[in-house]
């Protein structure tokens, strides 16, 4: 009885509460991760599918790479969930956009059309409102123009706020249509990650991080599924 088996699970988690008022993750890693291994194969198979998708250490200030907008195109339209797919469109979305951000930082021109750098439904109009401060998406993206800001400035930790924020509100307006079924587990995992990356937050390492990243040093490869509790 799938119902019943996540209904039971669901239940063990603790309420996650707000993101930027929490002092500390509401359950730590090792208790969490003893809880998941009553995910069912066929479910756990498709968060490995999108785990590396989703990882935030791979947010790429530094651009987002052909080979992970091809395998993007693969794994999301295989996935069964269609809110796994659409949270999975939704963060690549926020991926390609901060990448746009840093490559105009770094003073390049808009990628040609025939140049393989974005996913997801903005793609050409962030390349032809390149010179616009928000590339033409603020509505879709509020936060955009605040994010460039902290760019231009060098201000790692409010940068990094925006990004954890946004990426949180993505999978909250989901959670709300889910309580007790897989996808309620999986978007719990996503909010767990971001909620405890948010408290851990060292904004020197951060610092280090964000320079990184500038400097075009994201070259890691595919990464196992729960990393996305790693990161």
């Amino acid at each position: 009885m799938p119902g019943e088996h996540y209904i039971t699970l669901m239940a063990s988690l603790p309420a996650l509460g707000p993101m930027l008022a929490a002092k500390h993750a509401p359950i730590n890693r090792v208790r969490l991760e003893s809880r998941l291994r009553q995910l069912r194969p066929d479910d756990l198979k498709q968060l490995h599918a999108v785990g590396d998708l989703l990882a935030w250490h791979r947010l790429p200030l530094s651009g987002t790479d052909d080979e992970l907008v091809r395998r993007a195109r693969r794994v999301i339209p295989a996935l069964e969930s269609e809110t796994l797919a659409l949270l999975a469109r939704n963060r690549m979305e926020l991926r390609t956009l901060v990448a746009a951000l840093r490559r105009r930082h770094a003073g390049e021109d808009a990628p040609p059309a025939d140049v393989l750098w974005g996913y997801g439904r903005y793609v050409s109009r962030m390349r032809a409102n390149w010179r616009e401060p928000g590339f033409g998406v603020e509505q879709s993206f509020p936060w955009v123009l605040s994010a460039r800001t902290a760019l231009e400035n060098n201000e790692s930790t409010r940068l990094e706020r925006i990004l954890i924020e946004a990426a949180w509100v993505q999978a909250e307006r989901l959670a709300v249509l889910h309580h007790f079924d897989f996808e309620a587990v999986a978007l719990y995992i996503v909010r767990w990650n971001l909620l405890d990356r948010w408290t851990r937050y060292d904004a020197q390492s951060a610092a280090a991080r964000f320079q990184e990243l500038l400097n075009d040093a994201l070259d890691r490869g595919p990464e196992p599924i729960l990393n996305e509790l790693h990161s």
